[in-house]
């Protein structure tokens, strides 16, 4: 080989000496990006665990996390009582709802082709919040909240169906999925607010939880949901990495490559639907999350699929909890819904990855 074609490999590699070599260093630092977004998550979780009117140390928290695998404590009953019982329950629901929100973003652009899809963008969010709605003011709470988030659920469940349905129409393309998404968005926010104009404060009030999102009412129950909800589908999203990495050559590549990808869009949209619907039935509609986590995995990671799947999970249950902290502490006494918060972050964070993508773009 001569020096000008080494030259030439070793540019197209990355510098590296052959292609195999840099497709391993590739993969470590895939690893590595894995590792740290795990790092990253512990140390928020310990930090975030506390803080509060109680102030506890770190070492204490992890004691208390101890505490009752050890006979007679390791720490006083308030403290393992504010860790375990306050402040676990609602990090475990920001963790595994930003995870999953983020989950149905990455699924949802990859299937639909589309980086503007999401569960908000598809109208799932804004489906919720109107059942929820509908069960608040007109008073059909014998079931208490249980039938507020059975109502929401089946209101998002309901949005995914009439998505699919209209994805089955002839002619259809995964845009005309994205604007139909949009659509829905807008007509079930106006209905919400419709209802919303008609209702007495307290009603208005109980709405908003579910418009803008908040974890003001996680509990262990929220959390066994939305974890089961992630042990359900996780695997299988994981599992279809590879066929997710063929459907980004286009759908008739991945045909001529063997793949039914209609029915594998089908399966995997209905399983998002059913992995959003859970999380927004507890957390109302958190914006933005579902959008800007899946990006900033690919910019760390790349886009094959079995790395960015579990990158962008921990990087959405990671943003969730630091926008939950936020929330939480930055305004003393006011606790704001941490779906205002993940609006005020991902905004300009999104626009900043327009703008950088277009840069990339125009390179």
């Amino acid at each position: 080989m001569t020096q000008q074609a080494s030259h030439k490999t070793a540019k197209t590699t990355g510098g590296y000496s052959s292609p195999v070599t840099a497709y391993r260093a590739q993969n470590r630092r895939r690893w590595l990006v894995l590792l740290s977004l795990i790092g990253s998550l512990g140390a928020v979780s310990v930090y975030g665990l506390t803080l509060g009117p109680l102030q506890i140390g770190a070492m204490d928290t992890l004691r208390a996390l101890l505490s009752p695998w050890v006979s007679g404590g390791l720490v006083s009953s308030q403290i393992e009582n504010v860790v375990w019982n306050i402040r676990l329950p609602r990090l475990g629901t920001a963790v595994t709802a930003g995870m999953g929100l983020a989950l149905g973003g990455v699924i949802l652009q990859t299937l639909l082709r589309n980086p503007m899809a999401s569960p908000f963008t598809l109208g799932l969010s804004s489906g919720a919040s109107l059942g929820a709605a509908l069960v608040i003011v007109f008073g059909f709470s014998a079931f208490g909240v249980y039938g507020i988030v059975a109502n929401a659920f089946i209101f998002a469940m309901g949005v995914s169906l009439l998505i699919l349905m209209i994805g089955q129409w002839k002619g259809a393309t995964p845009t005309s999925l994205i604007l139909a998404g949009i659509a829905l968005m807008y007509f079930f926010g106006a209905t919400t607010t419709l209802i919303v104009y008609f209702s007495d404060a307290y009603a208005t009030r109980e709405v908003m939880f579910w418009t803008v999102g908040s974890l003001s009412r996680a509990n262990w129950e929220s959390l066994a949901f939305i974890g089961i909800a992630l042990l359900l589908t996780l695997p299988v999203f994981l599992w279809r990495a590879n066929d997710l990495n063929r459907l980004l050559l286009g759908d008739d590549t991945a045909k001529s490559l063997g793949m039914a990808v209609e029915r594998l869009r089908i399966a995997l949209m209905l399983l998002v639907a059913f992995l959003v619907a859970v999380v927004v039935a507890f957390t109302g509609g958190i914006g933005f999350l579902g959008l800007v986590a899946p990006h900033l995995a690919r910019l760390l990671i790349g886009t094959d699929h079995r790395f960015l799947i579990p990158a962008t999970a921990l990087m959405g249950g990671l943003l969730l909890a630091l926008a939950d902290l936020v929330s939480l502490h930055a305004f003393g006494s006011v606790i704001l819904p941490v779906g205002v918060v993940t609006a005020f972050i991902g905004s300009p964070l999104f626009i900043y990855l327009i703008l950088r993508r277009r840069e990339g773009a125009a390179a």
